[in-house]
């Protein structure tokens, strides 16, 4: 009698280990197992006391078009000109750099640890927002996630968005 119980238990338990494996391994809805993210929105955001240091970059990705989205911006150039664009039409060629550039980032959810502290800091009023959004309008498991970003990630985003700007705003004619 306890030796059946015991290869009974010893065989749930097998069982339980094998399936919080598959659990944890199973690919999310929306990415597959070559690590190719397909994401549906993407937003980057900086608000500075100074105007010539914010700036606001949007992608989503049209739901209802296949491989079309909408790219809205607003920065100040190198001249002291306002960059803006509102839900310009751009393709998933236009956004090939940007998608490889996401590829590469580490998309695991990550928990924010608020530190305590009894210091107070000066603050100048920046305020910093980075996002993606993973998953896709059809299989609607979308998530949002916000990789902490290194100063050099950050300036490369930049580049490729500022890059992407001027292609758009080119054919646009603006």
């Amino acid at each position: 009698m306890y030796s059946k119980l015991w290869k009974i238990g010893k065989m749930l338990l097998v069982v339980l280990v094998l399936l919080t494996a598959n659990i944890g391994c199973a690919p999310v809805k929306g990415e597959d197992k070559m690590t190719n993210v397909e994401w549906s929105a993407f937003y980057m955001n900086r608000n500075h006391q100074f105007r010539t240091l914010c700036y606001r970059f949007e992608v989503n990705y049209d739901p209802f078009k296949e491989g079309q989205a909408t790219f809205s911006c607003f920065f100040v150039d190198k001249k002291g000109d306002n960059c803006l664009l509102s839900s310009a039409k751009v393709t998933s060629e236009d956004l090939a750099e940007l998608d490889a550039f996401i590829q590469k980032l580490p998309l695991a959810e990550q928990e924010q640890k608020q530190k305590q502290t009894d210091m107070l800091f000066a603050h100048d009023a920046t305020t910093k927002e980075f996002y993606i959004t993973l998953g896709s309008y059809k299989n609607k498991n979308r998530r949002k996630v916000k990789p902490q970003l290194s100063s050099m990630q950050q300036d490369k985003a930049l580049d490729i968005l500022k890059r992407l700007y001027a292609e758009v705003s080119k054919r646009e004619g603006k």
